[in-house]
């Protein structure tokens, strides 16, 4: 076998078809601040099969491109949504029509990129050979062996988790998942939910005994932690001046990462769950839920949500779980919406509460959140008390928008616990999720810890 002359034309073309795949991902996370190496590995594969000169061979290549995609997509959509996997994306992905403009603005973008660049991979590799692919990616590869496990850039221990901490010369992405997800065990699992002891703290376990009469527990979107407590008692100033109306008054919180289904799961069944679709889920799983012990004590289970019943399968695993009556978008016809999934205002359902507590005299009401989802869009703020800049979080940041979302919700909240139908409730507030953000750096600058929950607990005096 003899060695095709040498050509810096042929060597250049490979060296592109090696880089080529990896420029979009480099751009975006310096864009988002988060952690991607310089070359993803998996694309080695597509890069020898491209070179190679036979149509197949090709086509084999741009299926390995696509799948060295997925993982590299995944790894960078985990550190933005450290709740979501492989499972996950493709749970929701029947929902993206609805989601936030962001959401459907990067799923465009990412539909575009697998269909265009299998095109410029093409015409790169039909200008080089396999002698100059295999030799480089030889060398990219020692030398990336050599080097795979030396950081270049160290955030620090808060940020040790969802490879938001991977900053490599050369690794794969595949692997990257796989010792961050749980990968092959999940696959294993991936038909019905796996449900187990839970191993974070949770709000539920702050209600009173014996248990009030009449309950209202929301579990709040994007509700997180700051790292300036005085941000936060910003956020809860209206409601915490009721407090000569209450009997009890307690604030705190809590890390947790999962998804907003598992911070449900969490508070009103003190379990963790694997697997999103909870259809599947059957009746006795859930048995031993909130709603299902107070439903047995003659209380009215009713559960509130603005967007779909369909989304997290809601429809289905709520009634499971003991809720008597399950109100999601498709009972709330005419209401008006806001940007999330196109989904109800929660500024619209204070006034569904304060109906259902002045007809039922023994009521468990639960309430999912949904406007201070992310995006956290302006559009859907009309209220602007909170001054992000006089608590150090700049005003033009996502988590600006995200706390002042918030503050817009106590607000409201506060004037309706004023009111007589309210007398008597107990209320527990309790984020699901700390607030994704795009820039990783506003998470690590203005958010506590790994990322922690906050709850609020207060009962109305009689």
């Amino acid at each position: 076998m003899t060695l095709p002359p040498f050509s810096f034309r042929a060597l250049s073309y490979a060296l592109a078809l090696i880089v080529a795949p990896n420029v979009i991902f480099l751009l975006l996370a310096w864009l988002t601040h988060t952690a991607r190496p310089l070359l993803n590995l998996d694309y080695f594969a597509a890069v020898l099969l491209l070179a190679v000169p036979k149509r197949w061979m090709r086509l084999l290549g741009i299926v390995m491109f696509w799948l060295a995609v997925l993982f590299d997509v995944l790894m960078f959509v985990m550190q933005l949504f450290p709740f979501m996997d492989l499972q996950g994306a493709l749970y929701l992905l029947p929902f993206v029509l609805k989601a936030p403009w962001s959401y459907r603005l990067l799923c465009a973008l990412a539909l575009a990129y697998i269909i265009v660049m299998p095109f410029c991979l093409w015409r790169l590799g039909k200008k080089t050979n396999p002698s100059y692919a295999l030799g480089l990616c030889l060398l990219l590869g020692a030398a990336s062996y050599f080097t795979g496990h030396l950081q270049y850039y160290q955030r620090g221990p808060q940020s040790d988790l969802f490879g938001r901490n991977n900053f490599f010369y050369g690794k794969s992405q595949l692997n990257l998942y796989g010792n961050n997800k749980d990968f092959f065990w999940m696959l294993a699992h991936d038909v019905n939910p796996v449900f187990s002891p839970l191993q974070f703290d949770h709000a539920s376990r702050h209600l009173v005994q014996p248990q009030s009469a009449k309950i209202l527990f929301i579990v709040n979107e994007s509700w997180g932690q700051p790292k300036n407590p005085a941000l936060q008692e910003a956020v809860l100033e209206k409601l915490a001046a009721e407090r000569d109306h209450f009997d009890v008054w307690q604030v705190g919180h809590f890390p947790f990462d999962g998804a907003t289904l598992q911070g449900e799961i969490r508070e009103l069944c003190v379990l963790q769950v694997t697997g999103l679709g909870l259809r599947r889920t059957t009746a006795d799983q859930l048995a031993d839920c909130l709603p299902n012990r107070l439903r047995q004590q003659g209380y009215m289970t009713i559960a509130q949500h603005g967007a779909s019943s369909l989304l997290y399968d809601r429809f289905d695993w709520y009634p499971k779980a003991g809720f008597a009556q399950v109100v999601g978008a498709e009972q709330m016809m005419g209401k008006p919406t806001c940007q999330a999934f196109n989904g109800v205002c929660d500024s619209a359902l204070f006034s569904v509460v304060k109906e259902a507590f002045a007809e039922h005299p023994k009521l468990f009401f639960y309430w999912m959140t949904l406007t201070s989802h992310t995006d956290y869009p302006a559009k859907d703020l009309f209220n602007h008390r909170l001054d992000c800049a006089a608590y150090g979080l700049p005003a033009d940041t996502m988590l600006c928008r995200n706390f002042s979302l918030q503050t817009q919700f106590f607000d409201q909240l506060a004037e309706l616990v004023r009111q007589p139908e309210m007398r008597g409730v107990e209320v527990i507030v309790v984020g699901d999720h700390p607030p994704p953000v795009i820039d990783l750096d506003e998470a690590f600058k203005y958010m506590e810890g790994k990322g922690e929950v906050a709850w609020v607990h207060f009962k109305v005096k009689e």
